[in-house]
């Protein structure tokens, strides 16, 4: 099933951070609102609980004094007392009043309703017989039983709000609770949905990378496709675009190249001819003095068609990418078969050869190994001095194949070092072979050695060449 991307890459980073963040922001606005409900809960119930607490107070030692005063009115018949007894009793039904007008629990209010209604029956009979009544004092001292259930009340308050504030603990306990199983249960949430759009996110940027990998490796069968958003997937158009490109570029220099070698070797062909004619003197006898012009005629067409023919080897070397067929080879048995070719070259100016092999086994190309011997082996034929000793090590070393091509000629020379492996770079050295190189053969050995994954070092100032090889690319 195809993924619809939205148009933008910008767009989806947006909405993959949007879906990421809001799982936690409704959980952080959901604790917010739980938190402040359990706020004003609190401030609620502690400020209903100081209101009871401080009415439950005044209504307490009101009791008290009514209590002192009624019993103290009733023995000594005093005007005044008896006046302050009635003051108490009406600040004793407004505390009372202020008291009920509170919230309060049932059982509460259900013992402030009976308290009030009980002094207020002793308050109606207190003034009815009067304080110098006998039965005055008997009535006062009834008043203890109010005092006491006031106390009572005192007690039921504090008792409230301790109930009350351990209510709120456990409310908040509770929250907490809560906000730690949505935070285990929004968290994942978000993780899901970061891990997706991660995915989202680099799978396009992956299909881009690799594109941009394979046009660096010359691997321009593969077409790029890049799903994605449409800026995204206009990218992948734009590089499938420069592959499709760089395949009619690979095909023009193709092309260049077969016309060149057939506009070139027509000329040259008639040039070879002619000079062949005339070195065997069809026209006409030749002087001395033309002979060796012609026979210098020979010899630079035959170097131009060799210059030619290296040419196109190291065009189709550098425009071609031949696939990399790696399979079990023994070094030692390449090397053997490569010095067979060069037996006749290297008898001709006595150059010996010392091989130390070691037989081992490696996976490599064995083409590519050959070209690479085969040239490194022709420079060292060909600058080595008559009488001269070519050296040929192969080892193993740290998992690699380590190949030494050592000769005894001048070597290279500080100045040369840098551009020594440049395709057509000559070095000031001269070979003692009578054909002049192309500056060919070690910018081609070194991309074979690149190719199998190696590398290739050569020394200043002498004629020492070492090619490092994985034995298991």
């Amino acid at each position: 099933m195809r993924i619809r991307y939205p148009k933008s890459f910008f767009k989806l980073l947006f909405a993959g951070f949007l879906l990421a963040v809001l799982p936690l922001v409704v959980g952080l606005l959901a604790n917010t609102v739980a938190i402040q409900r359990l706020a004003s809960q609190s401030q609620r119930a502690v400020y209903d609980a100081a209101r009871v607490a401080h009415a439950t107070r005044d209504l307490s030692e009101t009791a008290t004094s009514l209590e002192r005063t009624a019993q103290q009115s009733a023995v000594l018949h005093d005007a005044t007392l008896w006046q302050g007894y009635l003051t108490l009793h009406g600040r004793f039904v407004e505390a009372g009043g202020r008291l009920a007008a509170l919230p309060l629990e049932i059982p509460m209010r259900t013992e402030l309703d009976t308290m009030l209604q009980k002094e207020q029956h002793l308050s109606d009979d207190l003034i009815k017989m009067g304080s110098a009544a006998p039965r005055a004092v008997v009535l006062s001292k009834r008043y203890g039983e109010i005092a006491a259930g006031a106390r009572s009340l005192l007690l039921s308050s504090s008792t409230v709000i301790d109930r009350e504030a351990e209510s709120l603990r456990d409310r908040a306990a509770e929250m907490e609770a809560q906000a730690r199983g949505q935070l285990f249960l929004l968290l994942p949430v978000a993780l899901f949905v970061v891990a997706g759009f991660t995915y989202l996110l680099a799978k396009p940027i992956a299909q881009i990378e690799q594109g941009i990998r394979d046009l660096g490796e010359r691997r321009l069968d593969v077409k790029i496709e890049v799903s994605g958003p449409d800026d995204l997937e206009q990218v992948g158009r734009q590089l499938d675009w420069l592959r499709l490109r760089l395949i009619a570029l690979e095909e023009q220099k193709s092309r260049f190249l077969r016309h060149i070698s057939h506009e070139l070797k027509t000329p040259l062909t008639a040039l070879r001819e002619g000079s062949d004619l005339l070195a065997e003197e069809v026209p006409g006898p030749l002087t001395d003095h033309q002979k060796e012009i012609v026979r210098i005629l020979r010899q630079h067409s035959l170097d131009l068609q060799r210059l030619i023919e290296a040419l196109l080897r190291h065009g189709e070397t550098e425009f071609q990418q031949t696939p990399i067929k790696l399979q079990p080879v023994k070094p030692a048995e390449v090397i053997a078969h490569v010095l067979g070719k060069q037996t006749l070259a290297m008898a001709a100016r006595d150059i010996h050869q010392v091989r130390k092999l070691e037989d081992f086994v490696m996976r490599t190309d064995t083409e590519r190994l050959r070209v690479v011997l085969d040239n490194l082996l022709s420079n060292a034929v060909k600058f080595s001095p008559s009488g001269g000793t070519i050296t040929i090590v192969m080892r193993k070393e740290n998992g690699s194949a380590v190949l030494d091509v050592i000769d005894e000629g001048p070597g290279i020379a500080v100045e040369d070092s840098e551009h020594i492996f440049d395709p057509f770079y000559q070095g000031r050295a001269m070979a003692s072979a009578a054909v002049k190189g192309t500056g060919l053969g070690l910018s081609i050995t070194r991309e074979h050695v690149l190719a199998l994954g190696g590398q290739i070092d050569a020394a200043v100032g002498k004629g020492h060449f070492t090619v490092k090889l994985p034995l298991n690319p």
